[in-house]
């Protein structure tokens, strides 16, 4: 399943609600916070824009936070009720379906309908790409209680958040696209991503 999907669906929550914040603490990682979209947009305007450092790493929530914040995203309200965590491989953002507003499960409804509010849903994403320019996230798959949704309904349940940002939601809602600088290079890692610059000539 590509990384459309899953953004779309964090997208969902975060331009709607900052849902069950302190509920959710038992869910392992990090939260998507106002503060860190400060924290994020300091270390990659130091080593993209500023470039007075060549290296550095910024949180995985945080920098999610700073995603989020870049699509349109409103300030949040403390924090979505979401955890995000990472390894070298994925980036999973992990939440309950109660906390996406009424409206957004209404339009998830061919997926959540028949399953308990309390459910927990992780969403895991891919870094396929980036170099050369661009980042791209896709979105692998989503999984209730183990279990991957099927890709057909996914799609049809995020097809209007795909006309909504055309821009950086690509592959029917499942990629999310980033610009870097051409030059710059970013590592997955646990937790976390390495941004990095070569020296200036």
């Amino acid at each position: 399943m590509r990384f459309r999907t899953l953004m779309v669906a964090v997208l969902a929550a975060t331009l709607g609600s900052a849902g069950h914040a302190k509920a959710q603490d038992t869910l392992p990682g990090a939260r998507i916070t106002n503060a860190g979209v400060v924290r994020a947009n300091a270390i990659t305007d130091s080593v993209f824009i500023r470039r007075t450092r060549l290296i550095d790493t910024v949180d995985i929530a945080d920098f999610t936070s700073l995603m989020l914040a870049q699509i349109g995203a409103p300030p949040f309200d403390d924090s979505l009720a979401f955890k995000v965590t990472s390894d070298p491989q994925r980036i999973r953002i992990a939440g309950r379906i109660m906390d996406f507003p009424p409206e957004n499960r209404a339009e998830l409804g061919p997926i959540f309908s028949f399953l308990d509010s309390t459910t927990v849903f992780v969403a895991e994403i891919s870094m396929p790409r980036a170099d050369s320019g661009i980042l791209v996230f896709k979105l692998e798959r989503v999984t209730v209680k183990g279990f991957a949704i099927p890709e057909v309904m996914m799609l049809a349940a995020v097809a209007e958040y795909r006309r909504r940002y055309p821009k950086m939601l690509f592959a029917g809602g499942t990629q999310f696209h980033v610009e870097i600088p051409r030059e710059a290079h970013v590592i997955l890692i646990r937790n976390g991503l390495v941004l990095k610059m070569p020296p200036k000539p």
